[in-house]
C-alpha cells in the first residue's frame, strides 16, 4: 500500500501546534515552541499515517503556484479567505518541499494531484462500478472530505475535535447520509460530488445552488443508483433557478468542485464536462 499524504493540510495543522498560548484557567501561557519541534511532530503524523494505513511508502503533496480554479469562478472568488499563517508556516514548508518524497504541484491543487495519482492507480484494476478493493493499493491521506469523491481507499488522522477517519474503501458510485442534527451532509463518490454541486462548499467560497441546503441534496440524490439518474435530478433543480443559462452555471460550478483525474497531452488539466445527455456543448 502506497499512501498519498495532503501535506497542505499537514502544514497548517503541524505549523499551529508551536503557536503561542495564553493562559486559561488552570492551564499556563506557553510561548511559541521551536520549529524542531514542530518538525517532530511532523514527522511523527507521517509516521502514525503509515502505521494507520499499512502503507510501506508514500509521497507527500504540496500545493505550488497558479490554479486553474481561480480563472473559472465568475460567479464569486474561489477560496477567497485571506488568513494569516502560523509562525512557523514558511519554514515547515521549506522542510517538506525539499523532503525526498515531496511533489510540489503547480496550475491546479494538491487535491487535484492526489486524485490523478489514484486514479492511475486504479487503471490496472479496471475503476468502473464494480472495483476490487483488494487491488487498489494506493490510500488517499486528508483530512479534505472533497477528495472522498475519488474512488478507492481513504483515511483521515484524528484532528482536534475531528475523530478519526478510518480507512475506508469508497466505491465509485458512492454514498450520501445526513448528520444527526440535519445540518450537514457526508458521503463518498459520486453521489458526493453531485451533493456539492447542490449545496457548495462554503470553506471553498462555491456557491452550489443557492436555497439548497444538506435535506434537499440528500432527499433528491439519496434514490439515485447511476450518474445518469443523479446528474437528471440534480438538472432539474439547475434549471428550475436558472432557466436560461443552467449549463453555463452548472459548468462552473462542476469545474471548481471536481477533483481532476487526468492531464492532457500539455499536462494541463483535463476539466469536467456536462454528462451526456446534458444538452448542447456550452
Amino acid at each position: 500500500m502506497k499512501a498519498l499524504i495532503d501535506a497542505d493540510v499537514l502544514l497548517y495543522e503541524c505549523s499551529s501546534v508551536a503557536e503561542p498560548r495564553e493562559a486559561k484557567g488552570t492551564e499556563e501561557a506557553q510561548p511559541l515552541k521551536s520549529f524542531d519541534f514542530v518538525k517532530e511532530v511532523f514527522d511523527g503524523r507521517v509516521a502514525d499515517i503509515l502505521k494507520a494505513t499499512q502503507a510501506s511508502s508514500y509521497t507527500l503533496y504540496i500545493t505550488g503556484k497558479g490554479n486553474f480554479r481561480f480563472d473559472i469562478a465568475v460567479t464569486q472568488p474561489y477560496k477567497d479567505r485571506g488568513t494569516e499563517k502560523p509562525y512557523h508556516y514558511h519554514n515547515l514548508m521549506a522542510y517538506i518541499t525539499g523532503h525526498e518524497n515531496c511533489r510540489v504541484i503547480e496550475g491546479m491543487e494538491a487535491d487535484d494531484a492526489m486524485a490523478i495519482d489514484q486514479d492511475l492507480a486504479g487503471e490496472d484494476v479496471g475503476f468502473g462500478l464494480e472495483l476490487d478493493p483488494q487491488k487498489c493499493d494506493t490510500v488517499i491521506c486528508t483530512r479534505d472530505k472533497d477528495l472522498r469523491m475519488v474512488p478507492g481507499w481513504h483515511y483521515g488522522w484524528e484532528c482536534g475535535n475531528q475523530p478519526e477517519y478510518r480507512m475506508t474503501f469508497i466505491d465509485p458510485v458512492g454514498w450520501i447520509e445526513l448528520s444527526k442534527d440535519r445540518k450537514k451532509i457526508k458521503g463518498g463518490g459520486l453521489k458526493f460530488f453531485w451533493s456539492q454541486m447542490l449545496t457548495g462548499d462554503r470553506v471553498d467560497n462555491i456557491p452550489g445552488l443557492h436555497g439548497t441546503g444538506p435535506v434537499a441534496a440528500y432527499d433528491a440524490l439519496n434514490w439515485c443508483n447511476t450518474e445518469e439518474e443523479m446528474f437528471m435530478a440534480v438538472k432539474a433543480l439547475y434549471e428550475m433557478s436558472f432557466p436560461d443559462n443552467w449549463r453555463e452555471y452548472m459548468l462552473e460550478q462542476g469545474r471548481l468542485l471536481w477533483m481532476v483525474r487526468e492531464l492532457d497531452e500539455y499536462g494541463e488539466p483535463v476539466m469536467w464536462e456536462i454528462p451526456d445527455g446534458g444538452g448542447k456543448e456550452v
